[in-house]
């Protein structure tokens, strides 16, 4: 199957090097194997999205939001996690534990795709590097297959691995930046 579905398997990102994140600020930290260190931001006014950080089309999002996936979801529990994440500014072990027991496996692929920058914003879209494609994620929705034949798209606690990993990075400043159009990008992919 595609990597819109949810089996295992290793994924491998692209470079980190051409673009950088938020405003062109330096990677601050990893992620151990065993998954008890995540990014981490600095809490400053620069990372949090919405004052003015970032880049990128944000065409039909939240005005007051600024994220390509919206933090008021309908449901009070899946708004909760993404609001602790933008206040705090990083993914503690008991944010990624509730995230988890809230999608299950797509969670934890999620928590792995930011903790190897997978997530990039490009002038034009908000685009994840998955097993064997990257998926555009806009308006809280991604182009994966999980999505269009798996997923309630009306039911926002049904999401796959790459919005929420567009969400977490979203709020803790891991988006890897690069100033160009994705669709000239795609070209040469």
């Amino acid at each position: 199957m595609s990597d819109g579905d949810d089996s295992a398997g290793n994924e491998s990102g692209g470079s980190r090097g051409s673009g950088g994140r938020d405003s062109g600020r330096a990677h601050e930290s990893g992620v151990a194997d065993d998954g008890e260190r995540f990014p981490e931001v600095a809490g400053d006014s620069e990372s949090v999205p919405g004052s003015g950080a970032g880049g990128g089309s944000t065409d039909g999002d939240d005005p007051g939001d600024g994220f390509v996936v919206p933090t008021e979801t309908g449901t009070d529990a899946e708004t909760a996690w993404r609001r602790e994440l933008a206040e705090r500014g990083e993914l503690t072990p008991d944010a990624v534990d509730a995230l988890i027991s809230r999608h299950d496996d797509r969670g934890a692929r999620a928590v792995e795709a930011v903790s190897e920058g997978r997530v990039k914003r490009y002038r034009d879209f908000t685009v994840v590097v998955g097993h064997e494609d990257e998926y555009v994620v806009e308006d809280g929705g991604c182009t994966c297959k999980d999505s269009a034949y798996n997923l309630d798209p009306e039911d926002p606690t049904e999401r796959c691995w790459h919005v929420l990993a567009v969400a977490i990075a979203e709020r803790i400043g891991e988006v890897d930046h690069h100033e160009m159009w994705y669709s000239e990008v795609r070209d040469f992919l």
